[in-house]
């Protein structure tokens, strides 16, 4: 179905959303950092990015950027517990940085279904 890489430096997150797409037939990789995932940029075909806004060193919408010029090719779902991913304002800056769709944690099974679902259409509202 797809190659999906999840940034998150919380491994709870990273292992819940790789049980639950595991089951809908996503190939899933985790890094917990930037450096992390850039060895599998540079090594694997990714088809989505699941990327968290706070991250430890380069932060999550500074590396959205990077990404978005480097991969341009490559969905990315924003996501955060931290910041209030459901405020007009955090939306469209996520969209502004090049974010196909945003998602909030904690996340039930069918919000990441249905985002991971519409972010590989080019839908998410």
């Amino acid at each position: 179905m797809g190659t999906i890489l999840i940034i998150d430096d919380d491994s709870t997150i990273q292992d819940v959303a790789e049980a639950i797409l595991k089951r809908q037939g996503y190939t899933i990789l985790k890094a917990l950092d930037t450096q992390q995932a850039e060895r599998f940029l540079a090594s694997t075909s990714i088809d989505l990015i699941l990327l968290d806004i706070v991250l430890p060193g380069q932060g999550g919408l500074e590396y959205l950027m990077d990404i978005r010029d480097r991969y341009p090719s490559i969905s990315v779902i924003v996501m955060s517990g931290k910041v209030r991913t459901d405020l007009l304002p955090i939306k469209k800056l996520a969209q502004q940085f090049g974010a196909v769709c945003i998602l909030s944690k904690p996340f039930t099974a069918p919000e990441l279904i249905d985002v991971v679902s519409s972010a590989f259409k080019n839908s998410c509202a």
